[in-house]
């Protein structure tokens, strides 16, 4: 699913996932692992600080066991789990089909994965990731979104504005340049600092010498450095997209569930820079038209976005206890927001129906995961690999002596996060979006911004930014008041519940005698921030007039601006300090496990290996399939109501349709947000699905990988066939992705 949009601006919250598909691996034999070294019983109080275990988890440690995958199978290109394979699977892979299989994925844009599908440039991805470009493309007589596209000549197919997708080339080891950067003993700003700027010359170099798309990814949280080189192709267009209500079949209810009946692909070309000549793809994957099955190996590559499996004990308290809850908070209060919002008519819904979209798709995967973190069972087994590894590490005199404080350290650093998140982001006036607090805060900072020197600025105040926030802030302002009242509502009701009673920022806004939505309505009427003569006044007054305003929401602008600078510079040492740690907590991993283990996802590319199987589900067992039959049974079943109403395309071509087509299904591979839209391939390397979910189960598995019941979702290939032949009629399509094979038209 799309990523969450930039209107979600938590200044300290990781990017939401966006599909969080994620999963167990095979029921087989786990990689192997050095031998685990006798260790004493750890005592609780080796956790310092404030956020220590709870007595549950610390007894759950005591029966927990581990399988040797707590940290998945999301394995790099540079160090493929040969042995691992041939051990659990019996397939060893040449060196040739590794390479073949990486540059027929590519990274879609910023925020999903694809493949090529045919040697001119056709890319297979989920409709979901193709969203924000078929609503491009849209018009104001063409729903594509609603009613689908089909381009069946190159001539037809529609640009994606901005879109480009990235194909690994090359992989160079810089570490040692990197690690090299600052000399011993720097202290960690610096140290921070000296790292981005050699990744950064390393990245320019790279493109002077090769012309490449090139990006230093960190991996191990620090302790490894790749020089990724990519080949970027852009224009792309629009070939082929489902009607919405096959590509997102039972909605936000269905999401993150299992079974499913989704038609989640869609279809694009990469087109050389000319925009006329279609892209040579000599690598892609052909089709299994039969696709896989029940206990079949099946690989997924792809480019998951981010785990946090490497996180100490101490880091997932801080967010069980804080981050976690806020962010749930805050999402669900946007998204009755914005859902209220679109209840208003048409037009509205339309207007912010990909941003509900992403939003309750990221809340119900930060509630997963949150569940996941209040689980004993989980944070039992995450204690005990935690033990594992400082007991490897305290057996070695000469490890101990370099590594062997690091998990204190990290605790100090959760324990200085803990203490100060929430302000980092409700100090922040662009946190939320809501239009008095943003404009507000606008006016303050030019104020400020315009009696400093011009080098002592912040950035967007400098030269002619100074003057475009000038104009702003002398132009008419006209928020919708559907939307800017009720997020002001929001913010409050957030700094209630998270910030204490005598909050120096918003103590003086906030009135023990009214709820937040009363507070904000006073705050609306009182205020004059909206009025753009009013704004000019205190621009000419300067500083002056702005200290001596007694305007609520300048009062309020005011505080939160100055207090906000002040937890940021402590924020970015708490950043500096975690990264040095992080580092050194690598070094250690390396020195214990080598490259046996695969790092926390960056958004970089992966391949993930699983099986298609079932697993237990409500008392019985979820099937490894789902059919075409089950989408014509759910909709019967809820009455052919939305979300579960059946796809017109699919009403009008019942008789055509052989139900007994497997549709969806689900396998045991380690995939994340961001693998939406990887190919599924078999041991040729053809592809027998797409994945575009995960089931709730799996949601957990952003801290620790389990073997047990959490699965990724996938549309299967022959589905995809079945619904181009006999649904949508797509032939041209078809005979591109089948080498011209489309026999069985219906």
């Amino acid at each position: 699913m799309p990523t969450t949009p930039s209107s979600l601006r938590l200044a300290a919250v990781l990017p939401a996932l966006p599909l969080i598909l994620a999963l167990g691996c095979a029921p087989a034999a786990p990689p192997p692992a050095a031998p685990v070294p006798a260790v004493p019983d750890q005592d609780p109080s080796e956790w310092v600080g404030p956020l220590q275990p709870s007595p549950a988890a610390l007894r759950a440690a005591e029966t927990a066991v581990l399988t040797g995958l707590e940290l998945g199978t999301m394995w790099t290109f540079e160090n493929p789990p040969t042995e691992y394979w041939q051990q659990t699977y019996g397939f060893s892979p040449t060196q040739e089909w590794l390479d073949h299989v990486r540059l027929a994925s590519v990274r879609y844009g910023r925020h999903c994965s694809a493949s090529f599908v045919s040697p001119t440039g056709l890319v297979m991805t989920n409709h979901h990731c193709a969203l924000d470009c078929i609503e491009a493309v849209s018009t104001e007589t063409e729903d594509y979104v609603v009613d689908g596209f089909y381009a069946p000549h190159s001539a037809g197919e529609l640009t994606c504005p901005g879109l480009f997708l990235d194909q690994l080339v090359d992989i160079d080891d810089v570490t040692a340049r990197v690690h090299g950067a600052a000399p011993p003993g720097t202290p960690a700003e610096q140290v921070a600092v000296a790292q981005a700027q050699v990744r950064q010359q390393i990245e320019e170099e790279c493109v002077a010498a090769t012309g490449l798309a090139c990006q230093v990814v960190e991996l191990f949280h620090g302790g490894q450095y790749q020089l990724y080189q990519y080949q970027r192709y852009a224009p792309v267009k629009l070939v082929w997209a489902p009607d919405v209500q096959a590509g997102f079949y039972g909605g936000d209810p269905d999401n993150f569930t299992y079974p499913r009946y989704n038609l989640d692909v869609a279809f694009l070309r990469a087109y050389e820079p000319d925009g006329e000549t279609v892209a040579s793809t000599p690598d892609y994957f052909r089709w299994n038209a039969r696709g896989a099955a029940d206990g079949e190996l099946v690989f997924i590559t792809g480019n998951p976005g981010s785990t946090a499996r490497l996180a100490t004990v101490s880091q997932l308290i801080y967010e069980q206890r804080s981050r976690h809850p806020f962010i749930v908070d805050f999402l669900a209060g946007q998204s009755e927001v914005l859902n209220a919002y679109a209840d208003l008519g048409p037009e509205q819904e339309r207007e912010v129906r990909e941003t509900i979209f992403s939003v309750d798709n990221s809340l119900k995967a930060f509630t997963g995961q949150l569940g996941g973190l209040q689980d004993t069972l989980l944070m039992g087994r995450k204690i005990l690999w935690e033990r594992d590894f400082r007991g490897r590490v305290r057996a070695d005199p000469e490890l101990q002596a370099d590594y062997g404080d690091a998990w204190d350290r990290m605790a100090d650093i959760a324990a200085r996060r803990n203490e100060i998140y929430h302000r980092v982001n409700l100090y922040n006036v662009d946190f939320l979006g809501d239009p008095y607090t943003q404009i507000a805060g606008m006016l303050v900072r030019y104020i400020r911004e315009s009696a400093r020197p011009e080098e002592e600025r912040l950035p967007a105040y400098r030269g002619e930014g100074l003057q475009q926030v000038r104009q702003l802030l002398e132009g008419p302002t006209e928020p919708d008041p559907a939307l800017a009242l009720p997020l002001l509502v929001v913010r409050l009701d957030l700094a209630d519940r998270w910030l204490p009673d005598d909050d120096p920022v918003y103590d003086p806004v906030l009135r023990a005698d009214e709820t937040p939505a009363a507070t904000a309505e006073r705050v609306a009427r009182e205020s004059r921030i909206l009025d753009a003569a009013y704004r000019q006044e205190l621009m000419a007054g300067g500083e002056a007039a702005l200290a001596a305003s007694t305007d609520p929401m300048v009062v309020l602008a005011r505080a939160m601006d100055t207090r906000h600078r002040d937890v940021m510079r402590r924020w970015a040492g708490i950043g500096a300090d975690q990264t040095v740690q992080e580092q050194r907590l690598a070094e250690a991993l390396f020195a214990v496990f080598g490259t046996q283990i695969p790092p926390d996802a960056t958004f970089t590319l992966r391949i993930t290996d699983g099986v298609v199987q079932g697993y237990p589900f409500n008392g019985t067992m979820a099937p490894p399939f789902t059919s075409i039959f089950g989408l014509y049974d759910r909709a019967n079943s809820f009455g052919d109501e939305m979300p579960w109403t059946l796809p017109q395309p699919f009403a009008e071509r019942r008789d055509h349709v052989d139900m007994s087509t497997y549709y969806n299904f689900v396998t045991t591979n380690d995939i994340t947000g961001g693998n939406s839209g990887s190919p599924m391939i078999d041991q040729e390397g053809r592809v027998v699905g797409i994945a575009f979910d995960g089931n709730i189960e799996q949601l957990p598995n952003e801290f620790l990988f389990s073997l047990e019941a959490g699965r990724s979702v996938g549309v299967h290939s022959a589905g995809i066939i079945q619904a181009l032949r006999n649904v949508y009629l797509a032939e041209a399509l078809l005979q591109e992705l089948l080498g011209g094979e489309t026999t069985g038209m219906r």
